[in-house]
């Protein structure tokens, strides 16, 4: 009996030592786990990748409309002065030949009045010879002198015949053609003008995008990361790494 008793007794304490030592389920959680919880993911602040663009593609926009190249490259802040130089030369081109045009239409109205001159289906050379004499007699007499019988008009076609009422009327006439010619002539230097901004800026646009492409192959080589900074348990700080590769 009485080794029954030490027995228990002896139990006794031991299950209260046990459960003396016993330690919250928290305790069994190791420091690495507990870390690994307090812990933010590292974050990639990277720039995100884009696709390089077409120097070709550039340049052709722009050969077709100056601007549109450099738009495509994403500089249009300097696209945009050849597309406004576009647009006003071909504005003035178009003045140019307008004014020209209505010279001429002025010139080729006087003379069918003072000289009973037909303009319907004739070349340039007609309104010529118009302002350099004064009757077709004139100007068919001058021909065979000089044995240019292809270039006489014939009798029997009324249609090229005229007559000057005065040679002062003859003078003007000529002179508002010559005014229409140099007109139209400006025109044409327009026009030269305008191929010229089309080359300016089809060689801006490829230099844009040839820029472009290459600021991204340098952007394409820098990587960001953040990261935390723990003192055990603790979140101390953030922390940045900027790497570049050559």
């Amino acid at each position: 009996m009485k080794r029954y008793i030490i027995s228990t007794a002896l139990l006794i304490f031991l299950t209260q030592q046990m459960f003396a030592q016993q330690k919250p389920i928290s305790a069994l959680v190791t420091k690495e786990v507990q870390l690994r919880g307090m812990s933010i993911p590292d974050l990639n602040m990277s720039p995100a990748p884009e696709s390089k663009k077409s120097v070709l593609l550039a340049v052709v926009a722009s050969l077709l409309v100056p601007g549109m190249g450099e738009l495509y490259a994403g500089s249009f802040e300097t696209g945009k002065y050849y597309l406004i130089a576009e647009s006003g030369l071909w504005l003035t081109y178009g003045g140019f030949r307008m004014h020209s045009n209505g010279l001429l239409q002025d010139a080729q109205t006087f003379a069918s009045q003072h000289a009973d001159a037909n303009f319907s289906n004739k070349d340039d050379q007609y309104s010529v010879n118009i302002g350099n004499f004064n009757t077709t007699a004139e100007y068919n007499d001058t021909k065979s002198r000089n044995r240019e019988y292809d270039l006489i008009y014939q009798p029997t076609r009324p249609e090229y015949q005229w007559n000057w009422d005065t040679d002062a009327n003859r003078l003007q006439f000529k002179n508002m053609r010559i005014q229409s010619g140099e007109v139209k002539n400006n025109a044409k230097f327009v026009i030269g003008a305008i191929v010229v901004n089309h080359l300016l800026s089809a060689f801006s646009a490829g230099k844009k995008t040839a820029a472009y492409n290459q600021s991204l192959s340098a952007m394409d080589n820098v990587e960001i990361h953040t990261y935390t900074l723990n003192n055990g348990l603790q979140v101390n700080g953030w922390g940045i790494s900027i790497t570049t590769h050559f």
